[in-house]
C-alpha cells in the first residue's frame, strides 16, 4: 500500500464520462498540474497503490462503486491525498454533497467547472498536503 506522502504535482480524476475526463485533464495540464484520468473508483484504487498525488478529484455518481464508496475506501486505506468532490448538480445548499463536504471538509466543484473555482480548490490542496513536507 502506498501511504508515504511526497512532494508531488499529480492529480488523479475519477469520473465515469469520459468528456469530463477530457475537459478537466486539459484545463488541469493547462495549470500546469499532472494529471491521471480514469473512468472508475477501481481503476483509482489501483492508480493509489502505485504512485501518491497529492489530490484526488472524483464524481459522486458512478456506477459499480459511487465517489462516497470510493472517498470512504480511500480514507479507510490511509492514503495522505487531499480530495475534491464533483457534481453535475450545480450548486444546491441543500443537496447531499454540499451536507456532506461539511463532515469530510473538502471542495465540491460543480459541472460545468469554473476554472477560477478548480484552480482555487487545486492549489489550496497542493498548499494543504504540502505543508508538513
Amino acid at each position: 500500500m502506498n501511504t508515504l506522502k511526497e512532494k508531488n504535482r499529480r492529480i488523479l480524476v475519477v469520473d465515469d464520462e469520459v468528456d469530463i475526463l477530457e475537459i478537466l485533464t486539459i484545463k488541469l495540464e493547462l495549470m500546469g498540474w499532472e494529471i491521471t484520468a480514469v473512468p472508475s473508483a477501481k481503476q483509482a484504487l489501483e492508480e493509489l497503490e502505485k504512485q501518491a498525488y497529492f489530490l484526488v478529484i472524483t464524481d459522486i455518481a458512478m456506477p459499480e462503486m459511487d465517489g462516497y464508496e470510493f472517498i470512504s475506501s480511500v480514507k479507510e486505506r490511509g492514503y495522505p491525498n487531499k480530495l475534491a468532490l464533483m457534481t453535475g448538480f450545480g450548486y444546491d445548499p441543500k443537496h447531499t454533497l454540499i451536507r456532506i463536504n461539511r463532515t469530510i471538509k473538502c471542495p465540491c466543484l460543480s459541472k460545468p467547472f469554473k476554472d477560477d473555482r478548480v484552480k482555487a480548490a487545486v492549489n489550496e490542496a497542493y498548499e494543504m498536503y504540502h505543508r508538513d513536507i
